[in-house]
């Protein structure tokens, strides 16, 4: 191998690794929305009354990325078994209008802010909870589909 080959070939192996970085970085960019979803929470002082004695789902979201997004429904899936959560196959989806101790939606969330909602943990969600599997979640402006987390609502009774 001549040493024009080789230094033809060392090019064409850098060019594309910068391409492969790049197109790495292209898609890490944007927002990066987390969730998490806390089950069984119940309200401690400075609450209207209308939501002292209620149990609440504390879904949690934050921005882990570089640019802000929006924020636009606060929403719950149950599916029934597994196997229809892998094709998509909703047994119920609901959206929450109101979520109860947080910020209005539609929110605007920045890099690095967090928001919180609430929704109210009634014995339809318990049931959805016990009989299948249930995911909270918001869909955000950025992106086509919501972005979930399992919510699991252990059954008081059992031992």
């Amino acid at each position: 191998m001549t040493p024009t080959e080789l230094a033809a070939w060392w090019g064409a192996i850098i060019a594309t690794l910068v391409f492969a970085w790049d197109v790495y970085k292209w898609k890490r960019t944007g927002p990066v929305i987390k969730v998490s979803a806390a089950p069984n929470m119940e309200t401690f002082g400075g609450i209207p009354d209308g939501l002292k004695d209620k149990t609440f789902i504390v879904v949690e979201v934050t921005n882990t990325g570089d640019r802000k997004t929006t924020l636009t429904h606060l929403v719950g899936f149950h599916y029934t078994s597994f196997f229809q959560k892998l094709r998509r196959k909703k047994n119920k989806s609901f959206f929450i209008a109101n979520p109860a101790l947080s910020t209005p939606l539609p929110h605007i969330l920045a890099p690095g802010e967090r928001w919180l909602g609430g929704i109210d943990q009634n014995p339809e969600v318990e049931k959805m909870s016990r009989n299948g599997y249930l995911f909270c979640g918001v869909y955000h402006s950025s992106g086509k589909k919501p972005v979930l987390e399992r919510v699991v609502i252990p059954d008081e009774n059992a031992t």
